[in-house]
């Protein structure tokens, strides 16, 4: 029986969580709820939880300060967040499982079922440490973890030259030359990336303002740092433009 802990300072919040694995995952033993990184760590120590519903920001620290102090963890975890801040984002960066409040139940339903899928436990790790290294750096030199229909893959953020539109989902491309296809709307990171100097320059393209060589209003063209080049559609040439001169010394 899988052992599930809530880490939250809002006891609405504890009681709604916890009325949601009961009801939907009856095959689960709900340990209880805790308020604080410290009542966190000892349930952590002393029960082993298999999965654990943690909100980001607690009463004395935040789930990023919890996880840094726990010496060997064998477990997942599903964030929860109703702040939209830099820690939201980092979270999302590392593809773990998430949930803003107010939460919506089935969002929480579904990314508990998603964090309690059979993965590779090194992946995971892998994951949590990306996060955990990502929190501390400024955007630019975070990484992606891109959720792949095989191996998920890391890149930093710097190195994404554009995001494509494409059947069932899209494709990263690098500037080291890789593409990645990810079964995931472009829309997703178009969102996610947009405080960080990405921008929709046409239809199917979501371009990195900072891999920009130079703008041809006359033909529609974007051309990257590289060589390569994309279209850009006419009415977004002053947005670019303008976008591109805030951000790019």
């Amino acid at each position: 029986m899988k052992k599930v802990l809530i880490v939250d300072d809002d006891l609405m919040i504890q009681k709604i969580v916890g009325d949601v694995v009961k009801h939907h995952f009856p095959e689960f033993h709900l340990l209880g709820a805790v308020s604080s990184v410290i009542r966190a760590l000892q349930m952590i120590r002393e029960e082993s939880p298999d999965l654990i519903l943690l909100d980001i920001a607690l009463s004395d620290g935040t789930a990023f300060d919890l996880l840094r102090e726990v010496e060997f963890y064998d477990f997942k975890v599903v964030f929860m967040s109703g702040h939209e801040d830099y820690l939201q984002e980092t979270i999302q960066f590392s593809a773990v499982g998430f949930v803003t409040k107010p939460i919506d139940l089935g969002d929480l339903v579904l990314a508990i079922d998603k964090a309690c899928d059979a993965i590779d436990e090194s992946d995971y790790h892998r994951k949590i440490e990306i996060l955990l290294s990502n929190a501390n750096l400024p955007a630019v030199s975070r990484m992606v973890i891109f959720p792949t229909v095989s191996v998920d893959k890391a890149v930093k953020l710097s190195s994404i030259l554009f995001g494509e539109a494409v059947a069932g989902g899209c494709i990263i491309h690098t500037e080291n030359g890789t593409d990645i296809y990810v079964p995931r709307p472009l829309r997703y990171y178009e969102q996610l990336f947009g405080h960080f100097g990405f921008v929709r320059c046409h239809p199917l393209f979501v371009v990195n303002l900072r891999q920009i060589e130079s703008l041809d209003e006359m033909n529609n063209i974007i051309y990257l740092q590289g060589g390569m080049e994309i279209p850009m559609s006419p009415h977004k040439y002053d947005t670019i433009k303008t976008r591109y001169y805030e951000i790019v010394p």
